[in-house]
């Protein structure tokens, strides 16, 4: 049977039979001097012949930023000092005198000076009394750095994961002196398949397609000379590239709803937060290893907060030097202020709570009260596939007379519920400033299995009663991360991909 092409289709099929290796569609597009576009849909009509088929990889392009394309035409700083020495016949010089015949800037000229050092060009010499530099090669061929940045002038982007070992090198001398940037793509790779191999260019005939007929085609018979173009209604519709609402925030939106629906009211609070709400008022001991700078990101500016209410203080204080009024023993030691004045990013959105109990207190409110947050907080994290330096956190609390952890479950489950998950189980847990706690999981279809999602309990009467919440009036409180709900919701495995924002996922996702 004889297998009909349009003729671009048929000219590409010849090229790929002629390399008989894999290629890059974008490189052969460029190669053939044809739109990438045109090129795919030649392609895609090979595959629907099964002739030829491709596949997608995630990659990166590395490309020199706007600094690195003007080392790129003038030469990097150190070349560009060498040459004026060059040029001037000079051997031996003063700094103050480089510096001046350079007219660079003093950043730009002693980063260029101390990678001549670094390159053995140049040596420096105070014995005289001044600070001199003197030659001390007198051939300076261009070094493995220069090479590799050239490689830029060929092709404006290097693909990451072609690199050499020696090259990966170099791209980290460029990076570290943040002369490059980098960017995520999806590379589609052509091949021909077996059948496609075996065809024969003579068992090909052109194709002429018309995709509707006109009224001359007729009245005057031409229409039976012409194949017309099928049409599946079945297949769908070309995917828009329209700009959309973010998956993220779309999700946001949605947790949003729910609360609202449920009853609660949104709270929102500063990010630049007081150790004393962050963890004081949390009972958290100042001595407490997640205070320490690896967990916590301390400010210089503001360098201390203000506190709330003196008699507030005074009761957050006694709490951890001896219970107070709560019941409690405290902590047994000497609190000390100046630490709760700290300022730092939160790293919580209970911070938010908290202060929310302390407008209850001043205002005198009349339980119940239902309140959210949904919002930023901040950890001193490597960045890597599970954990961020920057996420979000979702909290909610209830604060009522007489209520329960009956109460609290019924709460988070048609919680969870709305958000999309039928089963939800509870099972004790710990966590610093609730007694009792409780763990929360929910069963996730796709996977399978059982996934823990979060934390609950009831705050602890050495949180609650500085703030003049005391028994029956208790504080239901449980909260999650939005990422971690995110990953499972979008079928991410790399939280970073969240905020990346890798083109093909945007695309994929709903309006």
């Amino acid at each position: 049977m004889v297998i009909k092409l349009r003729r671009q289709t048929i000219d590409i099929l010849k090229i790929l039979k002629e390399k008989k290796l894999e290629c890059e569609a974008s490189d052969l597009a460029n190669e053939l001097e044809i739109d990438y576009i045109v090129l795919m849909s030649a392609i895609n009509e090979l595959k629907e012949q099964k002739l030829a088929d491709f596949k997608e990889n995630e990659v990166y392009l590395i490309s020199l930023n706007e600094e690195g394309s003007l080392y790129l035409k003038n030469g990097l700083p150190e070349r560009q000092l060498l040459q004026i020495l060059l040029r001037d016949e000079i051997k031996e010089t003063t700094i103050d005198d480089l510096l001046q015949k350079s007219k660079f800037e003093k950043e730009m000229f002693y980063i260029g000076l101390s990678n001549m050092k670094k390159n053995k060009w140049i040596a420096q010499s105070k014995a005289s009394g001044e600070n001199k530099l003197f030659l001390i090669l007198e051939d300076f061929p261009e070094n493995d750095l220069e090479i590799f940045l050239k490689k830029f002038g060929t092709k404006n982007r290097l693909l990451y994961n072609s690199l050499s070992k020696d090259e990966l090198l170099q791209f980290e001398s460029l990076n570290k002196r943040k002369l490059i940037q980098k960017e995520r793509k999806t590379q589609r790779i052509i091949f021909l398949i077996e059948k496609g191999k075996k065809l024969k260019i003579n068992e090909i005939a052109e194709l002429e397609q018309i995709s509707k007929i006109t009224p001359g085609m007729l009245s005057s018979g031409m229409w039976k000379n012409y194949n017309l173009k099928s049409f599946d209604v079945t297949k769908p519709g070309p995917l828009l590239k329209a700009g959309k609402i973010h998956p993220m925030v779309n999700l946001i939106n949605k947790i949003r709803e729910i609360f609202i629906s449920l009853g609660f009211t949104e709270i929102r609070g500063p990010i630049i937060e007081s150790a004393f709400f962050n963890f004081d008022a949390l009972f958290q001991p100042q001595d407490h290893p997640a205070r320490e700078m690896h967990d916590t990101f301390y400010l210089n500016n503001p360098k201390i907060a203000k506190l709330p209410e003196k008699d507030r203080v005074k009761a957050v204080k006694e709490t951890h030097e001896n219970g107070g009024e709560s019941g409690s023993t405290g902590w047994g030691y000497q609190w000390d202020e100046n630490i709760a004045k700290k300022t730092l990013l939160r790293t919580h959105t209970t911070a938010t709570t908290i202060r929310r109990l302390a407008d209850f207190y001043r205002n005198n409110d009349i339980p119940p009260i239902k309140v959210f947050s949904i919002d930023r907080v901040f950890r001193n994290e490597k960045v890597d596939r599970s954990h961020l330096a920057e996420f979000t956190q979702i909290e909610g609390i209830v604060i009522g007379e007489k209520v329960t952890l009956c109460d609290l479950i019924g709460v988070i489950s048609e919680f969870y519920k709305k958000i999309g998950f039928e089963k939800i189980i509870t099972r004790p847990g710990f966590f610093p400033y609730t007694e009792p706690s409780m763990e929360i999981a929910v069963y996730y279809d796709k996977l399978d299995k059982w996934l823990e999602m979060g934390g609950s309990g009831i705050f602890r009467p050495e949180v609650t009663y500085p703030w003049g919440i005391r028994n029956p009036v208790r504080v239901l409180a449980w909260g999650l991360g939005l990422e971690r709900l995110a990953m499972l919701k979008f079928g991410r495995e790399d939280i970073r991909d969240l905020y990346i924002n890798p083109i093909k996922w945007l695309r994929q996702e709903s309006y």
